[in-house]
């Protein structure tokens, strides 16, 4: 490299004394820096021994000393390589490194590979270059932080901390260290602990008792008899319950508990806890705590309480107390019709809830009054052809069981009464019964002797009865 650059130069020394024979004042004045001149007209820029001109700048003559420049080393342009570890260094135009530290080291004396070694973790050089980490039974050798230590096979543990018999426990059945140093295999359910493959297990559970734990474990450990996630066998796990938790009984999916304010009334599991005993008549606060019923009403629990609920229609509670219910028929109680306290004037009566004073106010009004109990229409009419209807509650059209018990011992002539239907219908088709005119109406020949039969179409007044 050195012959190269000088080559160089002594090229560009005869360029220019060439061109000093054509004009002297051409020529370039070199440094005296680690130059030389020629003898000629010119002087010429000639770099002797381990100095060159790299940056080919004559003013500052031959400035680069290629023994010791990294950037520059033997020859210009020439860079030692940053090593792995370490420094470059030029030392008499050639690459090397600085001195290794104390964990890499240079052990195969090589210089172009540098500090190769990591001492740190090398098993042939642990600590220094030639230590090398023995191995030991059941056991490799390795080198930790610069230290040897041994490395365990397979399941093998050193659980004495003696590195003279290697790794010397078998950690895959070995019942006091079972696949880690310590680990005992203890009896919990089981007949026989026993180790397999570095895990406790047992040779034989007891009862319910199973080992459905994975990995290493004590045996027996789970009770599949009560256990909702492994409930009758390993793994089954009891489905979620309505208002409720799971739960598992001598090994069967049921219910475990019920969530505030619900129960299993029905005994069926699959519904879970079905009733909410806040509100639910038949188990009010409890399963089968049911609520009573009350006359004319229905019941209702709320909050857990039992209590009357609303009047059914026609009906009222008057008096304000549970025990009777709506004990008021509204439709026809004359001192409360249609509401608890209305009360219907004079000699008026309550019929559907309303305050009326005639029951045959639909059929010409009431020609006589018979007694409290029984009443004339003034319309005449064939059998039947009266609309119930249109006769106010709680009058009827008079029922012969009616008319035994309320007729009193006097004719109907004696009222200026003719023959009036009654609404018996023991006759032969076509006929029906009245009540004749010239015996006492409760006298049974009245209204069920041989003349009391008249066909439909004749024409008669009607009475009308009430309780």
């Amino acid at each position: 490299m050195r012959f190269i650059s000088y080559c160089v130069a002594l090229a560009v020394a005869v360029l220019c004394l060439s061109s000093c024979e054509d004009s002297v004042s051409n020529c370039a004045t070199p440094s005296a820096a680690n130059s030389a001149t020629d003898g000629s007209g010119c002087q010429s820029l000639v770099c002797a021994g381990d100095n060159l001109d790299c940056n080919s700048n004559a003013a500052d003559g031959c400035e680069t000393n290629v023994a010791g420049d990294i950037n520059n080393c033997g020859s210009c342009g020439y860079k030692c390589a940053a090593p792995s570890v370490g420094e470059a260094t030029c030392i008499a135009g050639q690459c090397g490194v600085t001195t290794c530290g104390s964990r890499y080291q240079d052990c195969n004396g090589n210089p172009a590979d540098s500090c190769e070694t990591d001492t740190f973790r090398d098993a042939s050089n642990c600590g220094g270059c030639g230590t090398v980490c023995s191995a030991g039974a059941n056991a490799v050798g390795v080198c930790v932080q610069g230290k040897c230590q041994l490395s365990c096979q397979a399941l093998y543990l050193d659980c004495n901390a003696d590195a003279s018999d290697g790794c010397e426990t078998n950690g895959a059945s070995d019942l006091a260290n079972c696949g880690n140093c310590g680990n005992v295999c203890t009896k919990v359910g089981a007949t026989t602990p026993a180790c397999s493959a570095g895990s406790c297990t047992s040779t034989m559970c007891t009862g319910s008792f199973r080992t459905c734990k994975a990995g290493p474990v004590d045996g027996c450990e789970t009770d599949t008899a009560s256990n909702a996630s492994n409930c009758g066998t390993c793994g089954k796990v009891c489905a979620a319950v309505a208002n409720g938790t799971p739960g598992c009984a001598a090994s069967n999916c049921g219910i475990g508990s019920c969530n505030v304010n619900f129960d299993n009334c029905d005994g069926n599991v699959t519904n879970g806890c079905e009733t909410n005993i806040t509100t639910s008549i038949a188990h009010c606060s409890a399963c089968g705590k049911a609520c009573p019923t009350y006359a004319n009403a229905g019941s209702q629990c709320v909050a857990s309480a039992c209590s009357m609920g609303a009047c059914k229609a026609g009906f009222g509670d008057c008096n304000m107390k549970d025990t009777d219910g709506c004990e008021i028929n509204t439709n026809t109680d004359k001192n409360n019709c249609g509401v608890c306290g209305k009360v219907c004037p004079g000699v008026q009566f309550c019929s559907n809830g309303t305050c009326v004073s005639d029951p045959c106010i639909n059929y010409g009004g009431t020609k006589v009054t018979v007694s409290a109990n029984i009443k004339v229409c003034n319309s005449a009419v064939t059998w039947g052809s009266w609309n119930p209807a249109l006769i106010p509650a709680p009058w009827t059209v008079c029922t012969l069981t009616q008319w035994m018990a309320y007729a009193p011992p006097i004719t109907p002539a004696s009222l200026g009464l003719g023959t009036l239907w009654i609404n018996n219908g023991s006759c032969m088709p076509g006929y029906h019964r009245e009540v004749f005119v010239s015996y006492n109406m409760n006298d049974a020949s009245c209204y069920n002797g041989s003349s009391c039969c008249h066909p439909d179409s004749y024409t008669y007044m009607f009475a009308v009865c009430s309780p």
